[in-house]
């Protein structure tokens, strides 16, 4: 019984295996908790022990003897993945106004770079069709990127409880989604043909990408990492990116701390210069 306890009772923020597994998420992903974060990291750690039915040393044992599964839910409860469609709606609106409508002819690549379940991926088609039409979707192709294996499953799927999506209105949940049971939606076909998911982890040191983006979408992430990995980010973006692309993080996001090559066009809205 007493194991029993030790295994489901919550770990002590400040244990040598809280420092520990905090030490090694950072190293595997570049994602940092500060001091006032404990309590949070510990609570998700704890969650995450009584799925296991480990105790915090037996978790950091297992990742750090390189039990991949062990290591990919860590990474997983270790970031956010909470989102919702058109999350910021501004952002969208700004795309929908000034990015679109200037997009050169042939064929568009866009990128939801933490693109969680895939709601941001799935709006940003939304929002090509609704502008730009058949023509639109067809030379629209849109890659959603998370680091998080399960997030990527579950984006494929498309399938949504229909409270997750209350942000779209009667309207649109209508025009693209239909019944998927138990009070779910599916996304509509022609809009999940837009969009692949890859999992991806934004502080590798490569990145593997053939064609370059016209826009990227770097939301809700960046205030995860420190400043040299945040200028590592958006430089890579940057290179990542077709001339005269647009950037578009969260007005959230610390930017004052970094240096990039992005121009600043508005808050949260950044241009690659022109050839």
């Amino acid at each position: 019984m007493r194991e029993d306890l030790q295994v489901l009772g919550p770990p002590p923020p400040h244990s040598e295996a809280m420092r520990a597994l905090r030490a090694w998420i950072k190293r595997q992903s570049g994602i940092t908790f500060s001091v006032d974060q404990d309590v949070q990291f510990a609570d998700r750690v704890s969650g995450l022990c009584r799925e296991l039915k480990l105790t915090p040393d037996q978790l950091l044992a297992k990742v750090t003897q390189g039990d991949h599964a062990a290591a990919q839910r860590l990474v997983e409860v270790a970031s956010t993945n909470y989102t919702f469609f058109f999350r910021e709606p501004e952002s969208f609106a700004y795309l929908i106004a000034h990015v679109l409508p200037g997009l050169p002819p042939g064929p568009v690549r866009v990128w939801s770079a933490a693109a969680s379940s895939g709601d941001e991926a799935y709006s940003l088609a939304m929002a090509v069709c609704e502008t730009m039409g058949d023509a639109g979707r067809l030379r629209t192709r849109i890659l959603g990127t998370d680091i998080s294996g399960r997030a990527v499953q579950s984006a494929e799927e498309g399938v949504y409880p229909r409270d997750q999506l209350a942000q779209l209105g009667a309207t649109r949940t209508f025009r693209w989604f239909t019944p998927a049971g138990r009070n779910q939606l599916r996304i509509a076909d022609h809009l999940k043909q837009m969009c692949t998911f890859r999992r991806f982890n934004l502080t590798q040191t490569s990145w593997p990408f053939e064609h370059r983006f016209h826009v990227i979408f770097l939301r809700n992430v960046l205030y995860y990492f420190e400043p040299r990995t945040r200028s590592h980010i958006l430089e890579a973006c940057y290179d990542a990116a077709e001339p005269g692309a647009t950037l578009i993080t969260s007005v959230t996001e610390p930017m004052v701390d970094v240096r990039t090559r992005w121009t600043a066009l508005r808050p949260a809205v950044f241009r690659k210069k022109e050839r």
